[in-house]
């Protein structure tokens, strides 16, 4: 098993913001499209008849003056959905990681890292947690990294 080079793994990939910066020899760089504060507990049992998710309320980026292009998310203390502009397609039966960029975790966010696959419908993202300095992050930040396991 290894990680598809980024020519072959941009073949997967759509909703890029900008290939150059975003490309790795084995990797490529996912952008920040939405924030979502998880603000209510979700469920879990054995058989999954009784799984409902967490709650989560989206989060408007603010501008810092009126003509910037982009605005930003200050985060408090607590834990968030991270969703991605990216999204992968998965024909082949392939699988992918996305784990937390080095920045992101170097500008405090603690986060999970998970492995999807094709029976994956939900939009790409990442649950971080925010320490209690908080953080702020730019639209279309670079936050996480995708790799695909070729087989």
């Amino acid at each position: 098993m290894s990680f598809l080079a980024f020519d072959e793994l941009k073949k997967k990939v759509s909703n890029l913001i900008h290939e150059d910066t975003q490309r790795h020899d084995h990797h490529m760089d996912l952008t920040v499209a939405e924030v979502h504060r998880i603000n209510g507990a979700g469920s879990l049992d054995f058989g999954g008849s009784e799984f409902k998710p967490a709650t989560t309320q989206k989060l408007n980026p603010e501008k810092q003056k009126v003509d910037d292009d982009y605005g930003w998310w200050k985060l408090q203390q607590g834990p968030y959905r991270i969703i991605f502009n990216e999204s992968v397609d998965f024909e082949d039966g392939s699988a992918a990681l996305i784990s937390a960029h080095p920045h992101a975790r170097q500008a405090g966010l603690i986060s999970d890292s998970y492995v999807i696959s094709d029976d994956s419908s939900d939009a790409l993202s990442l649950n971080v947690t925010v320490s209690e300095a908080g953080c702020n992050i730019k639209e279309n930040a670079r936050i996480a990294e995708l790799r695909i396991i070729s087989g």
